[in-house]
């Protein structure tokens, strides 16, 4: 069995992983600090978008935030009608 004799010859990755600076640590997606910090990467990736690529980003955005506000009207005259 052939073993390597040395630690250098391991190849050595080129940039570490990624941590946010707000947390210095990557967070578990499933609870609310990496919800937050998905959010925080979210952000700053659309901050960096120029052109039609931000455009359409902005749109989606923009539809996501209708939806959520038509939902909870929706939700409330639903409500308010059952009463």
């Amino acid at each position: 069995m052939w073993t390597r004799d040395r630690d250098d010859d391991f190849e050595q990755p080129t940039h570490p992983p990624y941590v946010d600076g707000a947390w210095g640590r990557t967070a578990n997606p499933n609870t609310a600090d990496g919800e937050l910090q998905n959010l925080a990467a979210f952000g700053t990736g659309l901050a960096r978008l120029s052109g039609s690529r931000r455009v359409g980003a902005k749109i989606v955005v923009w539809l996501i935030l209708i939806g959520t506000a038509l939902t909870i009207i929706y939700g409330a005259f639903s409500i308010v009608r059952i009463w």
